[in-house]
Formats: structure tokens, C-alpha cells, sequence
């Protein structure tokens, strides 16, 4: 199969981070169309746009550490910030929204787990490949 469309959903954290560089660095060699995304989650006792500083602006710092990675590399990549009552629907939706053929998510098993909750739901619920990156970094 070939992959054209690629979805990356970040939380700011080291393993995030090295999934978009391990992207990026295939760019050249894949052609994908790379889209970053950062989901704030607000809780459902507040309006969905609410007023969250402290998140608006961690999100924004991801962002622009994932640009940062892909200007290293010279990789064209779209980012967006999403507001959303759970992150792993807004993933979802991104995904079939732009036929993207793959979701990759950054797996942290240091807890002796399989899967995380979101990342579970989103490999079970997907109508697209989910690819899975295991990652040992100490957070």
C-alpha cells in the first residue's frame, strides 16, 4: 500500500517529538503530506473555547517544535490546534476529514502497559492504518 496523507496527533513530550522527526526525515524519500496536530481536552464544565492560557500556549510551543523539526529537515507540514471534549474523537474526525491512509501516535509502555486508553481507542476505532511508536524515553 501507498501512504500519501499522514496524521500525527503531539501532546508536547519527547516521544511526540521524535515520531515527527522520524517523519519528516522520510519526506524526501515518501512525498507524504504531514499534518501536526495539538488537541487541548476541555472539560465538559467549561464552554468549549474557554479561556485555558496555560494550555493555549504549551500547545503553541509544540507547534512550533514540531515546525522547528520539519524546517530542520526541509519538510512541508501542516499544524493545527484543536479544542475538543476528548482527544482521541477530534483525532478521529481529523483523520476521516482528511483521508489521511495513516495516524501515528507516540506509544509510552514505561508503565508496563499495551496501549494507552486514547492510543487503544484510536487503533480499534480507525478507518485508517494506526501506526504505533513505542517509546523508552524517560519522560
Amino acid at each position: 500500500m501507498t501512504y500519501k496523507k499522514i496524521l500525527i496527533p503531539i501532546d508536547g513530550k519527547k516521544p511526540s517529538e521524535e515520531i515527527v522527526d522520524f517523519i519528516c526525515s522520510t519526506q524526501g524519500v515518501t512525498g507524504l503530506e504531514i499534518t501536526v496536530i495539538y488537541v487541548i481536552e476541555v472539560p465538559r464544565s467549561l464552554p468549549l473555547h474557554a479561556e485555558m492560557p496555560e494550555k493555549v500556549e504549551y500547545a503553541r510551543l509544540a507547534i512550533d517544535v514540531a515546525n522547528k523539526i520539519a524546517e530542520k529537515y526541509g519538510a512541508a507540514i501542516s499544524t493545527s490546534i484543536i479544542y475538543s471534549r476528548a482527544a482521541e474523537d477530534s483525532i478521529l474526525m481529523t483523520a476521516e476529514d482528511l483521508k489521511v491512509d495513516v495516524i501515528a501516535i507516540a506509544q509510552d509502555n514505561q508503565k508496563l502497559r499495551i496501549f494507552s486508553n486514547m492510543a487503544s481507542s484510536v487503533y480499534q476505532r480507525a478507518k485508517c492504518s494506526v501506526w504505533l511508536f513505542n517509546s523508552k524515553t524517560i519522560v
